[in-house]
């Protein structure tokens, strides 16, 4: 009985024995696909014909589901659908020509290339890149909302890096880390070969920046501070890597493979700029381009000028006291002693430090107030004396260098920066264990592995940064790549094949086709991160090039078109409808880059920008971004107000769009400008004006129904204006009107 008992416990023991190692054994489950490596996936063999493995991979899809693609859409469409794509603009009536009379086979990738080699190409794909990184023109923080009178030259960074096909994987590396990687030394050289990688660093400060107006206790402060670090974090990884962090500041995250140390690590890599304890204000943390001989020359200089000015202003003020003092007597001759004597002395006691009784005393008698001119009326020696300082300081402000240039960049200026510690609960006031810089271990390979190089002698910067910006752009990171070619893919089709772009794990939206994604990230690398190369390998496929008409059935099998069994029906976005607008009404202001053009809100609540102002008819890129005050047209048609990143727009339909492309002042401006144009291009001709019309609007000639309804439509202007001198150009101007409204020019096919 006791063997027994002794044989089945030791049975049982090894059972139990047995099976841990078995789950000890058992293999980890896959990671999610979004942080596999990515690999080229074999090209399916389909039936339908394809131009390119793209076509393949869509099609597959198509097939199991007894699909195929559209006919490739007419030539008046396509030109318009790729205008519209790479540079945000309408095809002229002579590129549209162009296209239609080039009969060689090669004629439509002849006609892309031309639109990548726009210099609209950059402004408008820079946008896409701007909205992403979470670019804006103020600080945020509420109502004040303080200007960034620098950012723009980040703006214009990205646009001229687009336009150039700067190397994606650099382009990203000089946001990062351009400071560290040009050899910036707090205080040295700032080389002209410096500046673009030093601009490229305004990336790392998008996020709001409401600490040069935060107040209050030494708790909210603090707070505000640190709310700046988590939104450069979020910011950095949402835009670059397309998984969610926000989670773990406070716990490991619920549903990414993300622990609140590993988010503290990324915190720890920017640090030492976001350091609370050692804060600097946004609109302080600038660096002074030029070399450290020359700057503290041009300060010598500066310094000798303002001593020159200030020694002639002070030799007048000195001569012109007693005249003063003497029309002072003359002008309150009448007063008793007493009061003259109060009166003179507070008019002697500078604004700013008057009481209360001085100020009204000489509120009481205004004409103790002696302006310099009636100084000069009086004196005629004072006002030659005057005339002559006033030469002398303009002569000496010639001699005033040029003032150097300032870039806002993010360096680091601390030798010795302080420890990053985790925060319990995400408190503020609660720190916790030491945490060092790093990244998460689940996005991370054996060959791709945050590691920080020891820096150059004489180097303030700690490195952290180039060891992220090298962990983040390299080929093997299973989601640079990936995130890059889904955000190429959703502004060429509406939708990425994930449709959460910004989010890419695993409560990120399922991929529609998660192959192609990997064919397309494959791709991107192999070519040397060329997206111009990615925008060729998408838009010369046939997936690209169908059709938009809508078959019977397919929307019983695919509603939401993610099979992309049509090419997707799309409004313009915003700034495109915008920009058109100017284009086909002949007003757009070409020119490129600078400051930004400011936006007002009227006593309406109205935000617009002044037409009389310079540069009002410049592209939306280069209008004002200030969080709290979207340019009203622009945010009716979901421009967003950035608050953290937009790597995506929610698109609405909604009245007030109607409303505004019939009612606003723009929209009026812009149809008078179109009727104009008209009537200077096409001359008198009904006819001839209407089908210019529509070419420019439209990229086509008008059908005919839509003649006979414009006849019509003049017909009853003409008569509703009858009783006016200009009945006709009234007419046209609204009929102008109407086709801009129209959805023939705010949709693309």
């Amino acid at each position: 009985m006791l063997t027994t008992l002794r044989i089945s416990l030791c049975c049982a023991l090894a059972a139990l024995t047995c099976a841990g190692r078995a789950a000890d054994d058992a293999p980890k489950p896959e990671p999610h696909r979004a942080f596999r490596p990515v690999v080229r996936p074999a090209v399916p063999d389909v039936k339908g014909k394809a131009r390119t493995d793209v076509d393949r991979f869509v099609l597959a899809a198509l097939e199991a589901k007894q699909l195929t693609l559209n006919p490739e859409a007419d030539r008046h469409t396509l030109i318009r659908r790729v205008s519209f794509d790479l540079t945000g603009l309408p095809p002229t009536v002579a590129e549209v020509e162009q296209f239609l009379a080039d009969k060689s086979p090669s004629a439509y990738e002849q006609m892309v290339d031309r639109y990548l080699a726009s210099p609209h190409y950059g402004e408008r794909w820079g946008k896409y890149w701007l909205d992403a990184a979470g670019y804006a023109d103020s600080n945020g923080y509420f109502n004040a909302d303080s200007d960034r009178p620098l950012a723009w030259k980040y703006r214009d960074y990205v646009i001229k890096s687009f336009n150039a096909d700067k190397p994606y994987d650099r382009f990203v590396k000089e946001q990062l880390a351009g400071d560290e990687l040009v050899g910036y030394v707090p205080g040295g050289d700032v080389t002209p070969q410096m500046v673009e990688a030093l601009t490229a660093t305004h990336f790392l400060r998008n996020a709001p920046d409401g600490t040069g107006e935060s107040d209050g206790n030494p708790d909210e402060v603090r707070t505000d501070r640190f709310t700046v670090l988590e939104g450069n974090v979020q910011n950095l990884v949402n835009c670059l890597l397309g998984v969610t962090v926000q989670c773990a500041r406070c716990h490991d995250h619920k549903f990414e493979p993300l622990t609140q140390a590993e988010y503290y690590g990324l915190q720890a890599i920017l640090f030492p700029v976001y350091n609370p304890e050692k804060w600097a204000k946004p609109n302080d943390r600038v660096v002074t381009v030029g070399l450290k001989a020359e700057l503290a020359e041009a300060q010598r200089k500066n310094q000798l000028v303002d001593r020159q000015v200030k020694a002639a202003r002070d030799g007048l003020a000195a001569f012109a006291e007693p005249l003063r003092e003497q029309f002072l007597d003359e002008r309150l001759k009448d007063l008793d002693a007493p009061t003259r004597a109060g009166v003179i002395a507070a008019a002697k006691v500078a604004k700013g430090e008057r009481t209360p009784a001085q100020k009204a005393l000489l509120k009481a008698h205004p004409k103790a107030e002696i302006s310099d001119d009636e100084l000069a009326r009086r004196f005629p020696e004072f006002a030659a004396l005057r005339e002559s300082v006033q030469k002398t300081a303009a002569e000496r402000e010639k001699d005033r260098p040029k003032p150097a240039e300032k870039l806002a960049a993010f360096v680091e200026t601390d030798p010795k920066p302080g420890v990053h510690h985790v925060l319990k609960r995400g408190q503020h006031n609660q720190p916790g264990d030491e945490v060092r810089p790093g990244v998460p271990a689940a996005i991370s390979t054996p060959r791709n592995a945050y590691a920080i190089a020891a820096p150059p002698a004489g180097r303030v910067s700690t490195g952290r940064r180039t060891a992220l910006a090298n962990w983040i752009a390299s080929p093997e990171n299973p989601l640079f790549a990936r995130v890059m070619a889904n955000r190429v893919w959703q502004h060429h089709f509406g939708t990425g094949i994930v449709a959460t772009s910004d989010n890419l794990g695993m409560s990120g939206a399922k991929p529609s086709h998660p192959e192609l994604l990997d064919h397309l990230a494959a791709e991107f690398v192999k070519s040397g991160w060329s997206v111009k190369a990615l925008h060729r390998l998408i838009l010369t496929s046939a997936v690209y090039r169908q059709s938009s008409e809508r078959r019977e059935g397919l929307d019983a099998i695919d509603p939401d078109n993610r099979l992309l069994a049509h090419f997707p029906l799309r409004r313009l976005d915003a700034e495109a409808v915008r920009d058109a607008m100017l284009h086909v009404s002949g007003e757009l202001d070409p020119r490129a880059g600078g400051a930004y053009v400011p936006s007002r809100r009227t006593a309406e609540g109205v935000v617009e920008i002044d037409e009389k102002a310079s540069g009002a008819h410049r592209r939306a890129v280069y209008l004002q971004q200030r969080r709290t005050q979207v340019v009203t047209f622009l945010q009716l048609f979901d421009s967003p107000s950035i608050v953290s990143t937009c790597g995506k727009r929610t698109p609405s339909t909604v009245p007030l769009q109607s409303l505004a492309m019939l009612n606003s002042e723009f929209a009026r401006a812009r149809a008078k400008a179109f009727a104009a144009r008209l009537t200077r291009e096409a001359g008198d001709d009904p006819a001839k004006r209407l089908a210019l019309a529509y070419r420019l609007a439209c990229g086509r000639a008008p059908l005919k129904d839509e003649v006979a309804a414009c006849e019509k439509f003049l017909g009853k202007q003409r008569g509703a204006y009858a009783n006016e001198k200009d009945a006709d150009a009234r007419a046209w101007a609204d009929l102008c009107q109407i086709v801009l409204a129209s959805n023939a020019f705010l949709y693309v096919e």
